[in-house]
């Protein structure tokens, strides 16, 4: 089997986010994927992967990588926090709040901290997915641009 290093790996798992963020899904998923069968113990890149399937909606799909990851990192604070994530997004409300709660509990201060504490405040204040999201102006956009054409 190759052995990289934790800094190629890195630059590797850099590189899929970078495809994240063009929406380059497919290639996006083929590097983390990649990135996984490297680093079979870690649940990082199975985190990313996930997100990958939550960008592109695919919720239950998501949820299923994401429980991968958990199983294999239990205590994955990144696992929990995106974990309740697609659950809000996918209308488990209390149970997003439920792991929000936990890793805000886990961490106090520090980046999937604030992102929970963010989260759990969206959560009480009454924002729905659709109203953090935009779905449904993304959809009437989608809707007039199929029309156009």
């Amino acid at each position: 089997m190759v052995s990289l290093s934790q800094q190629h790996l890195a630059l590797l798992m850099e590189a899929g986010y970078i495809y994240l963020g063009m929406q380059r899904y497919q290639e996006a998923r083929e590097v983390f994927e990649g990135v996984h069968v490297l680093k079979q113990d870690s649940e990082i890149p199975l985190v990313a992967l996930a997100g990958v399937s939550f960008c592109q909606g695919k919720l239950k799909e998501a949820q299923k990588i994401y429980a991968k990851a958990l199983k294999l990192n239990p205590d994955s604070l990144y696992g929990k926090a995106y974990l309740a994530e697609t659950l809000f997004f996918d209308g488990h409300k209390a149970e997003a709040a439920q792991l929000l709660k936990e890793v805000d509990r886990a961490e106090s201060k520090g980046p999937v901290g604030d992102f929970a504490r963010s989260l759990l405040e969206a959560i009480d204040k009454g924002f729905t997915p659709e109203k953090l999201s935009q779905a449904k102006e993304l959809k009437a956009y989608y809707d007039k641009q199929k029309k156009k054409n």
